[in-house]
C-alpha cells in the first residue's frame, strides 16, 4: 500500500499524535478516536503499521550488546576529542581531586 505524499488535514492531526496512541499515552477517549480514524484511513493505518515496526526494530536493537571493538574505538575516539579541547576525562579529575586532598 502506497501513502499519500501530502496526507490531508485531519491525517496530519492524527499522525502528530501517533507515537503518543502507540506508546499508550493517549486519554482513553482520545485513543478511541484515533482508532477509529486509524481502521478508516488507509494512509494512517499505513503510517501507523510503519512506525510500529520501526518501534519493535528500535527496541531490539536496544537489547543488544554494543561489540567491545566499537565500545573501545569510541572510547578512543572520545579521549582524542577531549585532549584536542584541553578537557580530562572525569575520571582522571577525581584521581587528581583525591591525590591533592591527601
Amino acid at each position: 500500500m502506497s501513502v499519500p505524499a501530502r496526507p490531508s488535514a485531519r491525517c496530519r492531526t492524527f499522525l502528530l499524535e501517533l507515537s503518543r496512541y502507540l506508546d499508550g499515552d493517549l486519554s482513553p477517549a482520545r485513543r478511541r478516536t484515533v482508532e477509529r480514524h486509524i481502521k478508516a484511513c488507509a494512509c494512517c493505518e499505513e503510517m501507523a503499521a510503519r512506525l510500529r515496526r520501526t518501534m519493535a526494530v528500535c527496541r531490539a536493537e536496544a537489547k543488544r550488546r554494543t561489540p567491545r571493538g566499537v565500545m573501545l574505538l569510541a572510547a578512543k575516539r572520545i579521549r582524542a576529542l577531549m585532549a584536542r579541547e584541553g578537557l580530562q576525562p572525569v575520571a582522571t579529575r577525581q584521581r587528581r581531586r583525591h591525590a591533592s586532598e591527601t
